[in-house]
């Protein structure tokens, strides 16, 4: 009985400690703009000012960001400023491509290409990246190691930029959901 009881206190500290997921999350329609939807994991939740201010650093704040109860998984919407027409998501993949392995030390493209979604021409990039810390900093830091999938469309002669991210160590319980997040974008 002993042995039964500390196999299961040790089963429950290792799934709370991997952030194992004993079920998968029922996953709800957001309207991201009277133009844009998603579905995303119902845990999902919008992001405060400061959480927004913290992950994303950039002047310009994304349309919408939305993350997981332990915040280690999150989504994004974001509109670019640079003009696009229509026809230019083959040079868009190509320009965010660019972007890409210049923004990362370490870049593993794991799928790419343009599809269509939702009957919306997209450009997709799923990968995981490394950047390296400052080797000169007083307190060194680990690399950051991080998965995302990222997906790109023009609308209205803008970019619009669709972001799951995580840890790559959760790479295998999030990417399923980052997967099935994407290909439920809706458009108007």
């Amino acid at each position: 009985m002993k042995n039964a009881l500390l196999l299961i206190s040790c089963y429950f500290i290792i799934a709370i400690i991997s952030g194992f997921r004993p079920t998968e999350d029922k996953f709800i329609r957001v309207d991201i703009s009277e133009e844009i939807s998603v579905s995303l994991p119902e845990s999902f939740k919008v992001m405060t000012a400061d959480q927004m201010q913290q992950k994303f650093l950039s002047a310009r704040p994304p349309l919408a960001a939305y993350t997981s109860p332990n915040q280690l998984a999150d989504f994004s919407v974001s509109a670019a400023n640079t003009r696009w027409r229509a026809d230019d998501l083959p040079m868009l993949k190509d320009f965010y491509r660019s972007s890409l392995l210049e923004l990362y030390d370490e870049v593993d493209f794991l799928d790419e290409g343009i599809r269509e979604v939702d009957n919306t021409q997209v450009a997709y990039f799923e990968f995981t990246s490394m950047i390296k810390q400052d080797e000169d900093a007083i307190v060194p830091k680990p690399p950051v190691h991080r998965y995302t999938y990222a997906q790109y469309t023009i609308r209205q002669n803008k970019a619009i930029v669709f972001t799951f991210s995580c840890p790559r160590q959760r790479q295998t319980q999030w990417q399923p959901t980052a997967q099935k997040v994407m290909k439920s974008v809706k458009l108007k």
